[in-house]
C-alpha cells in the first residue's frame, strides 16, 4: 500500500515521507506535495524503498531426461 505521511512540527516546518513507493517513483510525489502545501523542498533523503527492487524476475529451469540439444 502506498502512503504519504505529512508531519507539521510546532515551528511550522513540514516534512513528508513516502511509504510503499518503490524506486524513483517516490520523486514524482515531490512536485505534488509542493503544490498541495504551497511550499518548496529544501532537503530530501532517500528511504530504503528507493533502492528496493521494482520488478521481479522469474526463472524456470527444466530438466529433459538427459537429452542434449539437437538429439
Amino acid at each position: 500500500m502506498r502512503r504519504i505521511v505529512v508531519t507539521v512540527a510546532a515551528d511550522g516546518t513540514v516534512s513528508a515521507e513516502t511509504l510503499g513507493v518503490k524506486g524513483s517513483k517516490c520523486l514524482d510525489y515531490i512536485a505534488v506535495l509542493e503544490d498541495l502545501l504551497e511550499a518548496q523542498t529544501v532537503n530530501s533523503e532517500y528511504t530504503s524503498d528507493y533502492t528496493a527492487a521494482t520488478n521481479t524476475v522469474s526463472v524456470r529451469q527444466e530438466q529433459h531426461d538427459g537429452l542434449q540439444p539437437g538429439e
